[in-house]
């Protein structure tokens, strides 16, 4: 009878890597401590290489072994804590990215925002019964105090009243207003964690030497209808249920409003590089279109949201007699 298990000097590869990218794992976590959203998106990088090369029972025990190297440097359970905050979502589209399926980085991405956000809650909930503080009104208090030193400090420079006047009002609203778009945040901020991390993974993969699928060109990206509808949906739902749930309501309306501006401004943007690359406006000048947009604020944002919008509807990158094909233009550059 042939035996089951695989050699040895396999064994012995699977357990060196591990405790290899273990350590990296260890490391790069500590990144997040000092780096913050920049050490977050490279967290999950180990263990996504882990677990496509071992497998995610080798990347799940490297991950627990990371945690309990980082519990005395930062506390036990805050080690674990810390690493089960990005090990599922790097374990999550190493798994995608292994099992090779048609639409591989989409999934990855939405696979990766589903752990991003269990992860998150799971670790506000933790830190509650644990340390008997809450995280969230912990970090609103901190920003608070922020605003409040900012408006200290334009006050002893003596900075325009109305400067100083708008600091303090936003320190006096930013609690109510930071608990409601709290579920938008997380869920725009995790998206954008997750989509970082594939990328990065990918890029990483490629260098040694394994080719992971990607996204299509960026400008090539279009808001169907049915995603637009998606946006919009709980904002209706929340103007109709205002009578009955008011409070409800206006979570509903104000998350659904701020991700609609966002997403429809993100892609508002795209439309007008597009349009600016279609008529061969060199890259500088694409730069610096989107920085004055940037600069115009507010107004520059409602106006990309009011672009995004009007191009879910008639598709403007394609309008126009001098309109190049977008995919002929982008494969053209």
């Amino acid at each position: 009878m042939k035996s089951s298990k695989r050699p040895l000097p396999e064994r012995t590869r699977d357990t060196t890597e591990g405790a290899l990218l273990a350590a990296l794992t260890a490391l790069v976590g500590l990144l997040i401590l000092f780096f913050g959203q920049l050490g977050l998106v490279a967290a999950p990088l180990p263990l996504f290489v882990l677990t496509y090369r071992r497998g995610p029972r080798i990347a799940g025990l490297s991950a627990v072994v990371a945690g309990l190297v980082l519990s005395p440097l930062i506390g036990f359970p805050g080690g674990l804590l810390l690493v089960a905050a990005f090990a599922p979502m790097g374990i999550l589209q190493g798994v995608v990215a292994r099992a090779d399926r048609p639409g591989g980085p989409t999934k990855a991405v939405a696979f990766g925002l589903m752990a991003g956000i269990c992860s998150v809650m799971l670790g506000l909930v933790v830190a509650r019964i644990v340390t008997n503080i809450d995280p969230i009104a912990a970090s609103i208090e901190a920003q608070v105090k922020a605003l409040e030193w900012s408006a200290g400090m334009a006050r002893s420079m003596n900075l325009p009243a109305s400067q100083i006047q708008q600091l303090e009002q936003l320190s006096v609203r930013l609690p109510d207003l930071a608990r409601l778009l709290l579920p938008g945040m997380l869920l725009l901020s995790t998206l954008l964690w997750s989509y970082g991390s594939y990328t990065l993974a990918r890029a990483i993969m490629g260098r040694l030497g394994v080719t992971l699928p990607g996204f299509s060109p960026i400008l090539t990206w279009r808001l169907s209808l049915l995603w637009g509808i998606f946006l919009i949906a709980p904002m209706m739902l929340g103007i109709a249920i205002q009578g009955a749930a008011p409070q409800i309501a206006t979570v509903l309306v104000g998350n659904a409003f701020i991700l609609s501006v966002v997403t429809f401004a993100f892609f508002g943007v795209l439309t007008m590089l597009t349009y600016l690359h279609s008529r061969g406006v060199p890259k500088s000048g694409r730069v610096l279109s989107v920085i004055a947009v940037f600069a115009l604020e507010d107004p520059g944002l409602f106006l990309m949201a009011l672009l995004g919008a009007i191009d879910l509807w008639f598709d403007l990158r394609k309008v126009g007699p001098r309109a190049v094909s977008l995919k002929e233009s982008v494969e053209e550059s």
